[in-house]
């Protein structure tokens, strides 16, 4: 996750910038002011604008430029082996990414339920795992993470044997079990984790579907992806991969769970699975084996 993102602020002055052109000339031609006035509206126009256009950005680095909770990097020490395996400075990196998908997103349980400090963490530590590697790569903004108890129903009912442990929605939250959230960073090592998982699929998320082709794949990448996924399910369907069945569902759940496989045990999947190690830390800009 990059605090500013070149190419989206050049987008937001531009646009700002369009916006004064239009204002100002129209200020004048309204209140039938003098060339200077037209001049003065437009840039406070395109000020405004900017700002409005600019304000994530801007909120981050104010946010940022804040003391940080020692109580976040004690958690993330403790409980989060992608955390603990970088350098300090890449430690600093992880550490804005989980402070700006706190200050960004709701996190609660239904119904606006309060949930503890360290679930919370560990909700947007399964964010800024995905998201370190690539500095262009983030969330749509003001996602809503609803976290049940323990697993749940397809009526939202929870129940400790509730089949379901999370959910991604185009339109709507994401959803998370706590037991099952606390015991993947419990069990790291073990394939499954579900906050990654469900991570994963909004970093699939194509306007309203998830069709299991990472965002931002270009055409020659996403047929290459394409057959890659092909194979690799049907090996999952023939008991020949070291990732979980629920794999082979569709192409979809294919890559959040291969991408829990990535992080969770890629030394296993650079061995057996090399392609498909190599297509993901390509699009991760990580390389969680090495």
């Amino acid at each position: 996750m990059k605090l500013f993102r070149r190419r989206e602020v050049e987008q937001s002055a531009a646009l700002a910038l369009l916006v004064g052109g239009i204002v100002g000339p129209a200020a004048s031609a309204v209140t039938q002011r003098d060339a200077p006035y037209a001049i003065a509206a437009g840039v406070a126009a395109a000020a405004l604008a900017f700002a409005v256009l600019s304000r994530r950005w801007l909120r981050r680095y104010w946010l940022l430029r804040g003391e940080a909770d020692p109580r976040v990097r004690a958690l993330l020490e403790a409980r989060v082996g992608s955390y603990r395996r970088l350098d300090a400075e890449q430690k600093l990196e992880f550490e804005r990414n989980v402070r700006c998908f706190l200050a960004e997103h709701t996190i609660a349980g239904p119904k606006q339920k309060e949930v503890s400090f360290e679930t919370k963490v560990l909700v947007a530590a399964s964010a800024a795992v995905l998201l370190f590697g690539r500095e262009d790569l983030d969330f749509p903004a003001q996602i809503d993470i609803v976290v049940y108890p323990e697993a749940f129903t397809e009526e939202y009912e929870v129940k400790r044997k509730g089949e379901i442990l999370g959910q991604a929605h185009a339109q709507g939250p994401v959803i998370l079990s706590e037991r099952a959230l606390v015991d993947g960073f419990a069990r790291q090592g073990d394939g499954q984790n579900v906050g990654i998982h469900e991570f994963a699929h909004m970093l699939d998320l194509q306007g309203a579907r998830f069709d299991g082709t990472p965002a931002g794949m270009d055409g020659h990448a996403a047929r290459s992806w394409a057959s890659l996924v092909h194979r690799e399910i049907a090996r999952i369907a023939k008991h020949k991969s070291i990732l979980r069945q629920y794999g082979a569902t569709n192409e979809a759940e294919f890559f959040a769970v291969a991408s829990e496989g990535f992080f969770e045990r890629p030394a296993a999947m650079k061995e057996k699975h090399p392609d498909l190690y190599r297509a993901l830390s390509e699009f991760y800009g990580q390389d969680p084996a090495g």
